[in-house]
């Protein structure tokens, strides 16, 4: 199964070893993720930091080796650019249109977007 993978599922991940981080690690799973997701991390690595009782240097390691052995495929922006005009429309988050850019690229169908919102909005988030 593919999924795409957006930042708060990553940093339940990185915050302890529970289902999340099994689940991520979960052979059966293709993950995908723009690169913006990077940034994110970068972004939160303080609080990160704070949450998970480690260092900068070893959370990059862990976040390393969580998108190394998940085998997290990364997309590159320029890659998602055509199908951010159709994520924003449904986006109910600007900040994640990324993501259902992702899923409109991945899926290629009309209903990509409604299907990764389901999945992040409802399931996973909650």
């Amino acid at each position: 199964m593919e999924l795409i993978l957006d930042a708060n599922i990553l940093f339940s991940a990185l915050l302890k070893s529970g289902l999340t981080r099994e689940l991520m690690l979960n052979s059966e799973l293709i993950l995908h993720t723009p690169e913006f997701i990077l940034s994110e991390f970068f972004k939160h690595i303080e609080e990160l930091e704070g949450k998970t009782h480690l260092n900068k240097k070893e959370l990059k390691e862990l976040m390393v080796e969580l998108l190394t052995h998940a085998k997290v495929k990364v997309i590159p922006k320029d890659e998602l650019e055509p199908f951010m005009s159709e994520a924003k429309k449904v986006s109910p988050d600007p900040d994640d249109a990324l993501y259902f850019a992702a899923a409109n690229q991945l899926f290629l169908g009309p209903h990509a977007s409604e299907l990764l919102l389901k999945v992040l909005y409802k399931t996973w988030r909650y």
